[in-house]
């Protein structure tokens, strides 16, 4: 069950299920972090909306890892918005340089505050430089 984090080790323990839903490379468990109409913006992209395109952008890399997970840097959170530095690494399938991917990433994540989805994601904006995956995910093409 969601929740809106109050205290400091509450914020802690809302980005690691955070996190583990994404790590856990399945799109089914996107609806337990992500409200029905939430937008979620990566870098310069265009602004994802809702469920189905988050399921939509995430399946189509997803299933190209192998492995996934978020280490948190640092975390802080004023009002509904968390703020959390992070280190992501990928290791991708069929990667003929079995390269471990590793790059530093910024989370904004805003949450909603009342109603049935209460400390779920109803904005986000994630930052990093994707190159270095892209890179990857194309030699394992």
């Amino acid at each position: 069950m969601a929740f809106v984090p109050t205290t400091r080790s509450e914020v802690e323990a809302w980005l690691l299920r955070f996190h583990a839903s994404n790590d856990s490379l399945d799109v089914n468990k996107l609806p337990n972090i992500y409200a029905k109409n939430a937008e979620v913006q990566f870098g310069n992209m265009p602004i994802l909306v809702g469920h189905d395109a988050l399921r939509n952008f995430f399946s189509a890399i997803w299933p190209k890892l192998e492995t996934m997970h978020h280490a948190i840097e640092s975390y802080d959170m004023i009002e509904d918005r968390i703020y959390s530095p992070c280190r992501i690494t990928w290791a991708i399938k069929d990667d003929p340089e079995k390269e471990i991917v590793s790059v530093p990433a910024f989370a904004a994540i805003h949450l909603v505050t009342s109603g049935e989805e209460k400390g779920l994601i109803r904005r986000a904006a994630f930052y990093m430089d994707g190159a270095p995956l892209a890179a990857a995910l194309q030699r394992s093409s």
